[in-house]
């Protein structure tokens, strides 16, 4: 009997671990992989299940062998109840039902958890990649290809230092694989151009015993706040640079009148005016540098009201005036009827023109008439409605190269354009903010902005202002 139990035993244990195996398909493959890196608990409950259904399979094929016995073999029955009890066999077998229903209880709960993670990590957006112990990608997400630019499971099994080259990561990964974790910043290029991560790389422990298996890498986009930070240094650079040099003129020329120069007039009306210019400078920076960092830090709604016009082009005048008047040149405001009644922040707009008709006061040619002009503009196929406004002078113009560089903060153009008296001194120097004001009221006010120029004929800046709503839904 012993000699046709035990074949019997181990074919039933075998069958069963090959038909659990082959059934799953390849999301048992996945989990059996994914069970390896967190612990292998899913193969232990597994095995625990298959050697339960193992032994049921014994009981039953014993059962089975005693009831098909031919009649005649009543006394070998007999014997083999006799040596168990009258009900060894049933016992055995509720026994081993009960611990075959709990180990598969178990095995279902661990395959429910491995579903959960695998759709919880499928649903991070950062980039997830973990690596086995000969560092091929062992399980990935839908991030991670995006990422690198791979199709659907064309990740798995590749070696790790396939699919990056930079240093950073390779280091990261390497010491990860033994056991010490860490963080690098790098810098890749990416289907969506060339990206600043945060990368983090975690040790995986092996399922048995001591050691590490592999290596989990966590990929974290950061690129807007690494251009965010790169951006406040260099505004604080510059920013200090602006503020110096104003700074030191006034500095040496009240040095200079302090050693004698009041002695001599005209040295002294010179030093006087250099000091007058370079404060006016210093007032024009503070004020740029407080509109540009309220425009920044405020994160309220502009207040909207109907704009007057012709209360707007008083108010320009009122305050640049002079200015114009001093280089000899004309002011025409064009306000079409059509641009009447819109609705946005005044303060802002204000502060827009002001600075546009800034920048065409200081580059236009002396005697040349300067226009501002509105006028409402609806785009092609019944589209979006708003307000254009534009500012064109005839001056100097912008070169091209330099033209996609204006609205960027403290930058001056060429030598000839600006500086303490530009050409021939008849240019003098902004501070270089005027445009980015410009950009960001704009923006603030749900509108674009833009620039045409030609070198040596003049320049035309066109912003333009969404209409807002009115009464119905209708615009106003």
């Amino acid at each position: 009997m012993a000699r046709v139990l035990c074949p019997v035993a181990l074919a039933a244990a075998s069958g069963y671990v090959l038909a659990l195996g082959s059934s799953a398909g390849p999301g048992w493959r996945w989990w059996t992989g994914w069970a390896g890196l967190t612990g292998a608990a899913g193969w232990a409950v597994g095995a625990a299940a298959a050697r339960g259904a193992a032994v049921r399979r014994v009981v039953r094929t014993t059962q089975d062998l005693l009831a098909s016995s031919p009649a005649g073999s009543d006394r070998r029955t007999d014997e083999v109840r006799g040596a168990s009890g009258a009900d060894g066999l049933d016992e055995l077998r509720g026994a081993i039902d009960r611990v075959g229903d709990r180990f598969a209880a178990q095995v279902k709960e661990a395959a429910k958890r491995g579903r959960n993670l695998e759709s919880l990590i499928e649903a991070l957006p950062e980039p997830v990649i973990a690596t086995d112990s000969r560092d091929r990608v062992l399980f990935n997400n839908g991030a991670a290809e995006r990422m690198l630019g791979r199709g659907v499971g064309e990740l798995t099994g590749r070696p790790i230092a396939e699919l990056f080259t930079r240093r950073e990561i390779l280091t990261l990964h390497a010491d990860a694989r033994v056991g010490r974790g860490g963080d690098a910043r790098a810098r890749l290029t990416t289907p969506r151009g060339s990206r600043v991560y945060q990368v983090t790389a975690s040790p995986v422990p092996a399922a048995w015993g001591e050691g590490v298996f592999g290596a989990v890498l966590v990929l974290r986009d950061v690129t807007e706040l690494a251009e965010a930070v790169q951006v406040k240094s260099d505004f604080a650079a510059n920013a200090s640079h602006e503020l110096r040099t104003p700074v030191a003129t006034i500095r040496g020329a009240a040095e200079t009148l302090l050693d004698g120069a009041m002695d001599d007039p005209p040295m002294r009306d010179r030093l006087v005016r250099m000091v007058a210019s370079n404060a006016a400078r210093l007032e024009n920076l503070i004020r740029d540098l407080m509109d540009l960092s309220r425009l920044e830090a405020s994160d309220r709604a502009s207040d909207g009201a109907t704009i007057d016009f012709s209360e707007l082009g008083a108010g320009l005048t009122e305050l640049l005036g002079s200015s114009w008047a001093e280089r000899k040149l004309r002011v025409r405001f064009e306000w079409d009827p059509s641009a009447a009644g819109l609705v946005c922040d005044a303060r802002l707009l204000s502060l827009v023109l002001r600075n546009l008709l800034e920048n065409a006061i200081r580059f236009a040619h002396e005697g040349t008439e300067i226009v501002v002009r509105a006028a409402r503009f609806e785009a092609s196929g019944g589209g979006s409605v708003g307000v254009r406004f534009e500012v064109t002078d005839r001056g100097q113009g912008i070169p091209l190269h330099q033209q996609h560089r204006v609205f960027e903060r403290f930058f001056q153009g060429d030598s000839s354009r600006a500086g303490p008296g530009g050409s021939a001194g008849t240019t003098p120097r902004g501070t270089g903010l005027g445009l980015a004001i410009v950009k960001h009221a704009v923006t603030a006010m749900g509108g674009t902005v833009s620039l045409e120029s030609v070198l040596g004929e003049g320049t035309t800046v066109r912003f333009e202002i969404p209409v807002e709503p009115g009464p119905g839904g209708r615009a106003a």
